[in-house]
């Protein structure tokens, strides 16, 4: 029998600076081999941001908000900056976990963005083994990396943060309703019949239509108005025109993109734009 590719992992973690305060500041990744229970982290607290997925092995979190949760492989664990949280290891020898650590700013930064999600410490990541070039490949990379490469590491850290806790958009969606919104996302520019899209995933329009309004909660036609008009408002923030705006996105004209633009968020574009540069 093939042995497990985890089986010759060992402990191996490396801590490195990028600037700034320490909390700030610190990249740090690696794989830990936890085999006794004083390897727990109970009531522990850090200034910076860290999750790991667990490989193999098992125990079990709680934090101070009533939060509780069994560990096993596949689990995904956000350590939050400042926040008490207890990790207890179950001490068989099995556990081995992958993290990534760094600072606090960019954590403030990917929550204000949406793209992390601190109300949710504790979640899933199937098939963990499946990313362990991945991990291997980071930890190999921070630990040849110069202080002066140490950008583009942080940069796949923050990565390798989210693809471990950020979960679909919409999780309980069918595999045709987020394929739908990948088709309902593009080419903004030009009309999309929504038969079209329908065709394009082998369905029949109809029970597609009630599906995706069922699933995503508003219909693929306000979808796509909603992903138009968000460009316009990156596109206004940019500093152009409104006509040009209008014409990007494939308006009949400015009247018909003021008007759509209007009824969303209840101000002119060129209001919109004006305010927007206001110091």
């Amino acid at each position: 029998m093939k042995a497990s590719p985890l089986a010759e992992i060992r402990h191996e973690v490396t801590y490195r600076f990028v600037g700034g305060t320490p909390e700030d500041g610190l990249l740090s990744c690696g794989f830990m081999r936890k085999r006794t229970a004083q390897k727990s982290q109970i009531d522990h607290c850090i200034p910076y941001y860290s999750c790991f997925v667990l490989l193999q092995g098992s125990g079990e979190y709680w934090d101070e908000t009533g939060v509780r949760a069994p560990l096993g492989a596949g689990s995904v664990c956000q350590r939050l900056p400042g926040c008490v949280h207890s990790t207890r290891v179950e001490p068989d020898g099995e556990w081995l976990e992958f993290y990534v650590s760094f600072g606090r700013c960019a954590f403030d930064a990917l929550c204000r963005l949406g793209l992390l999600d601190p109300t949710v410490p504790i979640g899933m990541f199937p098939h963990p083994e499946s990313k362990l070039s991945l991990f291997q490949s980071l930890l190999a990379q921070l630990t040849a990396a110069s202080d002066q490469e140490l950008a583009p590491c942080l940069l796949e850290a923050e990565r390798i943060a989210l693809t471990l806790t950020r979960a679909a958009p919409y999780p309980s969606a069918s595999a045709s309703t987020r394929r739908a919104c990948e088709l309902l996302e593009k080419d903004l520019r030009r009309e999309l019949p929504l038969e079209e899209v329908a065709r394009q995933l082998c369905v029949g329009y109809e029970s597609l239509r009630k599906q995706f309004q069922r699933e995503v909660g508003v219909s693929m036609d306000e979808y796509r108005q909603r992903k138009r008009l968000t460009t316009a408002q990156m596109m206004l923030l940019e500093g152009e025109s409104v006509k040009a705006v209008s014409q990007s996105l494939g308006y009949v004209d400015s009247y018909a993109f003021s008007k759509q633009f209007k009824r969303y968020f209840h101000c002119a574009p060129s209001d919109y734009a004006r305010s927007s540069r206001k110091p």
